[in-house]
């Protein structure tokens, strides 16, 4: 649950400096000096920037996993709002035939230039 919610919020941020014109490897090195640091920086921070998107943990699984941290939510009575906006980019992966790539392919969905359709 939470490297999913990770790995949204780093394609968002990654997202956001490619629309504005940043250096993405640039913006990657100060996410790696700050508290954006992550374990999901270090394995998907390149991989979304290059696209390159082999899987070592598929959006399917990631939206299936997800599916169960929010059912144990549900019954414990909490509500998990970050958990559900990831759930919804690795279920909507999976809508766009996208879920056997990585996780880190959620980069497609956040990144301008090359936006999932659909």
């Amino acid at each position: 649950m939470v490297i999913n919610i990770n790995t949204a919020g780093l394609a968002e941020g990654l997202g956001l400096a490619e629309a504005l014109g940043l250096d993405l490897k640039l913006v990657k090195e100060v996410f790696s000096q700050t508290g954006a640091n992550s374990r999901v920086l270090e394995t998907d921070g390149q991989d979304m920037i290059d696209r390159e998107h082999s899987v070592f943990f598929s959006a399917a699984h990631a939206a299936k996993d997800s599916g169960i941290a929010l059912e144990l939510a549900k019954i414990e009575s909490l509500h998990l709002p970050l958990l559900e906006a990831s759930k919804r980019q690795f279920d909507r992966m999976v809508e766009l035939g996208l879920g056997e790539i990585d996780k880190s392919g959620i980069s497609e969905l956040t990144f301008r230039s090359r936006r999932a359709s659909g």
